[in-house]
């Protein structure tokens, strides 16, 4: 295990909550390398389709290690995979290393998170095709926006202070602050964000050419961030159909979700008194 290769700050999550906007922020850091494969999914808990090459039940630490050999000279490594939120794999590597990358969550109440997810699956990546009311009924569904039953799990197996979550809401309404207090946190300049172009990635929009959307997530990581912001405007206006309206049919199955999963925002408030709760009321 080389430390110097290995990262020492982790974005685990959750799942369409600002993790892609945040991997690019702080990507954009010159004291920081984000590997160019932003979902490295290789500590997942199960071989899928997105680590089939390079995975923690297949291939040795080293074929890990690779995704960061660009930033062994900064002072800042990491990746964004959001799943590892729910990955008891990656718990129990992150863990067990002598010195454990700091653990970045965001959170979004969780109707919302729900929806958004729900958007991306119908409608971008098309891998389902059903009513909200019966997409909520998918067990994976409702076991993900328990954040709090998760993110308590990371706190048990970590060192203390290596676990920190903030609310989306909060983060895209207040993105200087925030990212500052984040910088605080992994150990960087938070001046570097004053002026900052806060620019928002990976919306739930309609995709008109699976097969072009997918060749371009397979050539992503191997363009410089820079460029991906100068071609990403013409991509969404050649291979977007515009951003997924809420549907009127879905208010009420919302609604009760929302009231269903309340009590998620008052247990994150519990684990840390200063969570901004009243965001998701």
């Amino acid at each position: 295990m080389n430390e110097a290769s290995l990262p020492n700050v982790i974005i685990g999550g959750a799942p369409k909550c600002g993790t892609s906007s945040l991997y690019f922020w702080l990507s954009a850091h010159p004291k920081v390398y984000g590997s160019p494969k932003k979902e490295t999914f290789f500590f997942a808990d199960k071989v899928n389709r997105f680590n089939a090459s390079a995975n923690a039940h297949e291939h040795e630490l080293a074929a890990y290690e690779s995704f960061f050999k660009g930033g062994i000279d900064q002072f800042i490594r990491f990746e964004a995979t959001a799943h590892y939120l729910y990955e008891s794999t990656a718990r129990t590597a992150f863990s067990s290393w002598p010195n454990p990358p700091k653990l970045i969550f965001l959170f979004r109440e969780p109707s919302k998170q729900m929806y958004s997810h729900y958007k991306m699956e119908r409608f971008r990546t098309k891998r389902i095709d059903m009513p909200l009311a019966d997409y909520i009924k998918r067990p994976q569904i409702t076991d993900h926006v328990d954040y709090a039953k998760h993110v308590t799990a990371w706190i048990d197996v970590m060192p203390e202070g290596h676990v920190r979550f903030w609310a989306f809401e909060d983060f895209m309404s207040r993105k200087p602050e925030v990212m500052a207090e984040i910088s605080e946190y992994v150990g960087i300049d938070a001046a570097y964000y004053t002026d900052f172009d806060f620019e928002h990635r990976n919306e739930s929009v309609a995709i008109k050419s699976g097969f072009l959307h997918q060749l371009g997530l397979k050539i992503q990581p191997l363009i410089p961030h820079a460029i991906q912001k100068a071609v990403l405007p013409l991509y969404m206006k050649l291979n977007s159909g515009g951003r997924v309206a809420d549907q009127p049919e879905d208010q009420s199955v919302l609604a009760q979700f929302k009231q269903d999963w309340a009590h998620v925002g008052e247990a994150l408030k519990e684990l840390d008194p200063s969570f901004p709760v009243e965001y998701w009321k």
